[in-house]
């Protein structure tokens, strides 16, 4: 079952900016910054998504490297198909 998490302010009116999202991935060796990601699809074609405010996350769980996209829209941090350690990152 595929879905997402989203990491939000409660107060609606002090949403987290851009600015705060980038400076916690300079601070956060396991997040790189990017502005374009790829993923191959199980058929073989790839999708491409581009955009400020993305972050990819690389983990070893079980000898094996996994990457996670995290990307940021409207003071809003997300991610999806997350796991359990994909949760606790966030």
């Amino acid at each position: 079952m595929a879905y997402a998490i989203h990491i939000q302010r409660k107060d609606e009116d002090n949403p987290i900016t851009i600015q705060e999202w980038k400076s916690y991935i300079e601070k956060d060796a396991e997040l790189e910054e990017t502005d374009h990601i790829e993923v191959e699809l199980p058929n073989g074609m790839t999708m491409g998504m581009s955009g400020e405010g993305m972050a990819v996350w690389k983990k070893k769980i079980e000898d094996e490297e996994i990457k996670v996209t995290f990307t940021f829209r409207e003071g809003e941090v997300s991610a999806r198909y997350s796991n359990d350690d994909q949760i606790e990152k966030m």
